[in-house]
């Protein structure tokens, strides 16, 4: 056989090729494996070839009606917030003074989702707030609630998400800071 007799089945070949991206076998299949070499000669290096079935698959499972859960992966009191993050972590909520709520979060949901945060001062509600948390592996949002001259006792902070469940409760005895001397 002559060139020119390889030519229309080269050009045949190429324009085939020509429509198929390149990787794109390997990058639509989430179950292909590594790559192997060719030449390997370790036959347990290779992943073996298994025919398909010629019976129709099941369809695709429905979606879960159920919403990626959101978690709270941490909770702080402190002082202020500055660049995202708390500047101190309190242990006493002194009174005339603003106690943030610092939260961390993984909302792993397409969707932004809520988080209700409830400032109490001896178990009466002093601030509720509704946050929004944006879809997220780690999201840093924060609400705070400024202590009156006048109180005593005890601050609790409650972390609730959207379905109304706990995710967290902080409490801070409310007193002057002591002095250093």
């Amino acid at each position: 056989m002559t060139r020119a007799s390889h030519l229309p089945t080269l050009a045949a070949l190429m324009l085939t090729l020509a429509g198929c991206p390149e990787g794109s076998a390997v990058a639509q299949n989430p179950d292909a494996g590594p790559p192997v070499d060719a030449g390997a000669s370790d036959a347990q290096s290779t992943t073996p070839w298994h025919a398909s079935s010629s019976t129709p698959s099941s369809p695709p499972a429905e979606p879960s009606s159920e919403r990626a859960s959101i978690e709270l992966l941490q909770l702080t009191l402190t002082s202020d917030v500055q660049k995202k993050d708390p500047v101190d972590t309190l242990d006493v909520a002194p009174p005339g003074t603003r106690v943030y709520a610092h939260l961390k979060l993984r909302n792993r949901s397409q969707d932004k989702r809520k988080v209700h945060v409830d400032f109490l001062v001896n178990g009466k509600l002093r601030t509720p707030l509704d946050l929004t948390v944006e879809p997220s592996w780690s999201f840093r949002t924060w609400g705070y609630n400024t202590m009156q001259a006048g109180d005593t006792g005890e601050l609790e902070v409650r972390v609730l998400d959207d379905g109304g469940a706990t995710l967290a409760t902080a409490r801070l005895p409310i007193k002057a800071k002591s002095k250093a001397k």
